[in-house]
């Protein structure tokens, strides 16, 4: 009984590290594809698009046809009317701060 504790637990513990690397690693293609914010004085205003290609979400930049950012995110793990919406029309966001949060909270 013991080993098979030992054995759930081992694995347990190795697929959250799995997972937190790979949110590790899904945040730093994030930000080397985006600038840090600026003051809000200075700070131009971007407007992106969400959408879904080859089955995995994809950024572009509003009124461009080639991806400004492929993430490593599937769109099949997300929500059923987000895939749709992808799919179709995709889904605009202001500001690179707010993509930013999008594709964190879609990436986790």
């Amino acid at each position: 009984m013991r080993k098979i504790i030992l054995i759930v637990t081992t694995g347990v513990i190795l697929w959250t590290c799995l997972l937190i690397g790979e949110l590790a690693k899904q945040r730093a293609i994030i930000n080397a594809h985006l600038p840090q914010a600026q003051t809000q004085t200075t700070e131009e205003t971007h407007a992106f698009v969400l959408g879904s290609e080859r089955g995995r979400l994809v950024v572009y930049r509003k009124g461009e046809s080639d991806p400004f950012l492929t993430t490593d995110t599937f769109t099949y793990s997300l929500p059923k009317t987000d895939r749709r919406r992808l799919e179709q029309e995709g889904i605009e966001i202001e500001g690179e701060d707010k993509l930013r949060r999008v594709l964190e909270d879609y990436g986790s």
